[in-house]
């Protein structure tokens, strides 16, 4: 489950959850912080993966298809995308299980906000997860997920 107060805190939840799946798949991942892209924004939270560089969005809406951004609200500015590969999105459902989504950088790109099922609808099977309400923060193994529907 993604947890956290803060934005901060949730998306190092989700990267927590988003390093661990993916270790569980056999991939490398390892969660970096403070890292400045080539557009120089400085990301305060991603995975570096042997799949590529993952941006992670933690979404606290648990509305089955609400909306979750995808650019700055005030100028649509897409900056912190640069040099990515994937987008992680992670909520929590209302039911406790928590959606692992995990999208190519070209469904993102040009969007100013993605729904929930466009976001399911864009994902990648191979990595997207719905880990079930009893899933704890780290060390998942493949047993505790059940593959997205």
């Amino acid at each position: 489950m993604i947890t956290g107060k803060t934005v901060l805190d949730r998306k190092k939840s989700l990267a927590a959850l988003v390093a661990d799946h993916l270790a569980s798949l056999g991939h490398k991942a390892s969660i970096v912080e403070g890292r400045t892209n080539s557009q120089g924004h400085t990301d305060r939270v991603l995975v570096n993966s042997s799949i590529g560089l993952i941006h992670v969005t933690a979404s606290v809406n648990k509305e089955p298809d609400g909306s979750i951004p995808t650019s700055d609200y005030d100028d649509g500015n897409q900056a912190f995308l640069a040099d990515k590969d994937f987008v992680a999105y992670g909520w929590n459902t209302k039911d406790n299980r928590t959606m692992l989504m995990f999208v190519s950088m070209t469904a993102v790109i040009g969007k100013m906000s993605l729904s929930k099922s466009q976001i399911k609808r864009a994902s990648i099977r191979e990595y997207s997860i719905v880990l079930p309400s009893t899933a704890g923060l780290t060390s998942l193994s493949r047993s505790t997920l059940s593959v997205r529907p």
